[in-house]
């Protein structure tokens, strides 16, 4: 009986430090970058923000093994107040996130996160009550994050924290106007943690089984109509088709090139508006880098406009952002961005595979 109760405590015990509870509150200051110059007269002043954490830090060699790092998975519900309550007001946001440690061995750690979520927005654009806010159309819209930390532990509890953040709102071209919020933070907090526990030194694994993988997407949004000279509450189909190869170079990192269609029925409604027959059909040439953590595959893709028929903007090249979760073993699904530098066009749903 008594062996029976030891084997019991040890279980119990593998189990509880296995998987540590963490939580973060940080304050944060920063300024919106106006990134036209119809922007600049609401965004004189800088902003701040409140932010709260729920995160699980997963010890075992398995997690271990996903990506070569320690790494946080969690929740962050975050406050900014922009300072211009006519106007721009503030936004309460919930951000799904994961947060690897870059160097972890010594009491000062870094890390870096990458998320996405949603935003509630209380102050929108009104074409008679509030006509200078082009950032914000809906209530309802989607925020995507980028943070870099340290973290300087003062006790097996207690660590302080700063880092640099930044953050992109948009509604994803689901209602114009939608220029989009861009807005870097710096950051300082306290993590708490109950249970204490220490991040053992681990090997990393650099032998690849395999480098050489390729990948397919289907993605789909539901983008306003735009059109300058007609007022137009109509939103049409964006689907579209990428597929590439992917070539990693460690575990954790990987280069892409790839090809994507898409078929913007937006673009030929807004032809159609025009009174032009344009071709409502894109192909892009993208050539990108991924972060792989485990489950989870962040990608940053420079794309050129090999065909573009439809005058949607004058630039030749655009950004592709993506955040991936794989849901099955081959099989991934999660959120992509397109801008043009600073202005984002759309973010959509996707899935995909990889093979």
């Amino acid at each position: 009986m008594r062996y029976c109760a030891l084997i019991i405590v040890y279980c119990l015990s593998g189990s509880v430090y296995s998987q540590i509870n963490i939580w973060e509150s940080s304050l944060h200051y920063g300024k919106i970058i106006p990134h036209s110059s119809e922007l600049k007269p609401v965004t004189e002043e800088p902003l701040w923000g409140l932010q709260l954490d729920y995160s699980r830090l997963k010890l075992s060699e398995k997690a271990w093994d996903q990506c070569n790092c320690y790494a946080k998975l969690g929740a962050s519900f975050t406050y900014f107040n922009y300072q211009n309550p006519d106007q721009l007001g503030s936004s309460s946001n919930l951000i799904f996130f994961a947060e690897p440690y870059l160097s972890y061995k010594s009491p000062l750690k870094i890390s870096m996160r990458t998320g996405v979520g949603f935003t509630y927005l209380n102050r929108l654009y009104d074409e008679n009550t509030n006509p200078e806010n082009l950032f914000f159309s809906s209530h309802l819209s989607f925020i995507m994050h980028l943070g870099l930390y340290g973290i300087y532990s003062l006790n097996d509890n207690y660590a302080l924290k700063v880092g640099f953040n930044y953050n992109h709102i948009s509604n994803g071209g689901l209602k114009q106007p939608n220029k989009g919020m861009n807005f870097p933070t710096i950051s300082a907090g306290v993590i708490y943690n109950r249970s204490s526990y220490k991040l053992e030194a681990r090997e990393k694994n650099t032998h690849l089984k395999k480098k050489l993988f390729y990948y397919a997407r289907l993605f789909g949004t539901m983008p306003e109509v735009s059109n300058e000279d007609v007022s137009v509450n109509e939103r049409k189909l964006l689907i579209g088709l990428s597929g590439g190869a992917l070539f990693h170079v460690t575990q954790s990192n990987a280069f892409n090139v790839g090809v994507e269609f898409t078929n913007d029925e937006s673009y030929k409604r807004s032809a159609e508006l025009m009174g032009e027959d344009y071709d409502h059909r894109v192909v892009g040439l993208v050539l990108g880098h991924n972060f792989v953590f485990g489950k989870i595959l962040f990608n940053q893709q420079m794309g050129w406009y090999a065909y573009r028929p439809f005058p949607s903007t004058s630039n030749s090249f655009y950004q592709r952002y993506e955040l991936m979760y794989k849901i099955a073993d081959k099989l991934q699904a999660g959120v992509g961005l397109k801008s043009h530098g600073h202005v984002a066009e759309n973010m959509d749903l996707r899935i995909g595979v990889i093979f």
